[in-house]
């Protein structure tokens, strides 16, 4: 019998010495509950990502001979593969968006309540943000395209929804598939615990796309793309490379 209590003792004693860890490790909230998908309280801590995102399986995106491209897209696409000196508008320091936003070599994100907008920063490319306005506002009936296009979000349950339209043709979202004005993005950002990340994304074109198609990536602490808990987003200028 006590040989039964001192078990149950230690039993509960490791259970709380693991609540202080459960619970650093738990989703940060706002006071409004919704998730912070951003910095730690503390204020530190950012997404490092590898090429390729964070993982795929049910989140992988089609095989490149499986993309619903049309006929003049899908011709592009294999003049540019043919030039191995053609690198895609993100290694030459150009914007990215879409997913294409979120490559290596990683990416904050920063709430501001007050203003009704999330800010997108990425460490990659130009060092760029994107802006999420969260404050009801619909899609202009006109749009200048631009790189980013024109983000509004909202949420869903702990997802993040993001729709985003006004794109230019000079951004590649994903290898060397063109795009057209016509695409239209809706991401959805979901972040479980502290360590992790899921991103999901549905594009369509009908512009350059016979069908649209979704895919997307994730982070936990098992894949290659790793949330770096006491750092800071690091300064990544591409012009300097090899310079």
């Amino acid at each position: 019998m006590i040989g039964h209590f001192r078990t149950v003792a230690v039993a509960l004693l490791l259970s709380m010495l693991a609540l202080p860890a459960l619970a650093q490790d738990a989703t940060p909230r706002w006071p409004d509950g919704h998730p912070n998908l951003g910095s730690a309280p503390e204020a530190k801590g950012y997404f490092e990502t590898r090429p390729g995102g964070g993982g795929g399986g049910a989140l992988a995106y089609p095989r490149p001979a499986a993309m619903p491209l049309q006929p003049w897209a899908k011709a592009l696409t294999a003049y540019r593969d043919s030039l191995v000196e053609f690198y895609p508008p993100g290694v030459r320091c150009k914007p990215t968006g879409g997913p294409g936003f979120f490559g290596a070599a990683g990416f904050e994100i920063v709430q501001s309540p007050d203003l009704q907008q999330i800010f997108l920063l990425n460490i990659t490319g130009p060092h760029s943000w994107r802006v999420v306005y969260m404050d009801g506002r619909q899609h202009p009936a006109k749009l200048r395209p631009t790189y980013f296009g024109h983000s509004i979000g909202r949420w869903e349950g702990d997802t993040l929804v993001i729709d985003t339209v006004g794109f230019n043709e000079k951004a590649w979202l994903r290898g060397t598939f063109p795009t057209t004005t016509q695409l239209h993005t809706v991401e959805r950002i979901t972040r479980a615990n502290l360590q992790s990340f899921r991103y999901e994304v549905t594009v369509e074109d009908p512009g350059a796309l016979t069908a649209p198609y979704s895919g997307g990536f994730e982070i936990t602490p098992m894949t290659a793309s790793l949330w770096i808990k006491d750092g800071e987003p690091f300064e990544y200028i591409c012009q300097d490379i090899g310079g």
